[in-house]
């Protein structure tokens, strides 16, 4: 084999392009299987177990006639785009290319920013087929309201109903949005999609351990049993999927926790872009100066700092193009407030709000972990199921419609003792 062969398929073969490979158009057979699938950003995996089952009969109901998993690994960065992305297309972070809340592209001077749709909204981004075109592709009627980037067009495909995240705070939003879903279900769709940003924002704000965090499972349930009722006549045709993306910790007090970035951050000019703060940051830094400011950096208490040729094979991200010269990770309740420099990714000022709350630590990490819960005619009814990887979800869509998925990074028989 030559040279130049041998150098393609090397580049063919790194996860982060495997997510180009285009997916096997294929018609579902499945014709009375229907599916919503909600996701509840921010829960943590054992919220329920703060409360009793007369407290939340909506969840109630889904551990006594349907599926859960112990729990669901999340992704590593354990932030919300990346989760996102991987709960619809099966991949992880490197492979799907969505790496970060936050991230920038040193090559065209781009970046991409949780809450700016315009930065979000290009197509070069998305090179992962999501299951929402997979699913439209093979002939099935989709809805999807705030799920992620559900509007860029794909294949030359898009779902027949979207609406694309966007911040929106509250319970108002997902109460409409599920109202929606059953009158989409009424007219024939097959497949929703509905997203609730409610737990994560309670967790931010006042603390996973609080008595908000509480109040806010309380009234997601609430919603729940609203639609469990509703649909109680095409039960049998209907399935739901609940899921999570990540978990969420405590942060340390300020005197213990809080690590000031701009305090190890050399006086030079020699940062060109801070991406993210918080748990972790991906840090280009200049030529010249990437010992100087690793160096620095590693005096950082409470954090680790990786070269790039150093990050953690199985975290799977190392191989992304968005990922630069080092990478911050904080130890699980430590936060880093941002930097006040011009290159901060978001650019971030003195009154800057910092968390209670915070995720993007190691998927390794317990208050990382999230749910997966499942009901209708496919599922198991109370069967509790080993830890699943938040990327096996994407095999639970495909086999209730039984369409052709696109190549992932899920197995399948994580999830196969969900269905009956």
């Amino acid at each position: 084999m030559n040279r130049f062969r041998e150098l393609v398929l090397l580049i063919l073969s790194l996860p982060w392009l495997t997510s180009t490979v285009q997916c096997r158009p294929g018609g579902s057979d499945n014709s009375t299987s229907k599916l919503l699938y909600i996701l509840i950003d921010g829960f943590r995996h054992d919220y329920l177990e703060k409360l009793s089952p007369e407290e939340v009969p909506g969840f109630t109901e889904f551990i006594s006639n349907g599926v859960r998993a112990e729990y669901v690994n999340p992704l590593h960065p354990s932030l919300s785009y990346p989760s996102w992305t991987a709960l619809a297309t099966g991949l992880y972070a490197e492979s799907h290319g969505i790496i970060g809340n936050y991230f920038y592209d040193p090559v065209d001077k781009d970046y991409f920013a949780l809450f700016d749709a315009d930065s979000t909204g290009k197509k070069k981004w998305w090179t992962a087929e999501p299951i929402w075109t997979t699913a439209t592709k093979a002939g099935l009627r989709v809805a999807a309201y705030l799920w992620s980037r559900c509007d860029i067009v794909y294949d030359h495909v898009l779902p027949e109903y979207c609406e694309k995240f966007i911040k929106k705070t509250g319970l108002d939003s997902f109460r409409t949005n599920v109202d929606k879903a059953l009158d989409n279900f009424e007219d024939g769709f097959d497949f929703v999609l509905v997203y609730t940003a409610h737990m994560d924002t309670m967790g931010h704000h006042y603390g996973p351990d609080s008595e908000e965090v509480k109040q806010g499972v309380r009234d997601i349930d609430e919603i729940l049993v609203y639609l469990l009722d509703q649909l109680k006549e095409i039960e049998d045709q209907v399935n739901i999927v609940i899921v999570g993306d990540h978990g969420m910790s405590p942060t340390r007090p300020s005197e213990i926790g809080r690590v000031f970035f701009d305090k190890y951050l050399p006086q030079a000019d020699c940062i060109e872009n801070i991406a993210d703060y918080g748990a972790l940051s991906n840090i280009l830094v200049k030529p010249g100066y990437l010992d100087e400011v690793y160096e620095s950096l590693n005096k950082m208490p409470g954090f680790s700092v990786y070269k790039r040729d150093e990050i953690p094979e199985e975290w799977h991200i190392k191989n992304s193009p968005y990922i630069h010269d080092l990478f911050l990770q904080a130890d699980i309740g430590n936060y880093l407030t941002p930097s006040l420099r011009p290159e901060m990714l978001p650019p971030v000022d003195e009154d800057t709000y910092v968390e209670v709350g915070a995720h993007g630590f190691l998927a390794s990490e317990m208050d990382m972990k999230t749910i997966f819960f499942a009901k209708g005619p496919m599922f198991k009814t109370h069967e509790v199921i080993s830890p699943i990887d938040i990327v096996d979800v994407y095999q639970v869509l495909t086999h209730v419609f039984n369409i052709e998925g696109c190549p992932s990074n899920g197995t399948f028989d994580n999830v196969a003792a969900a269905f009956v």
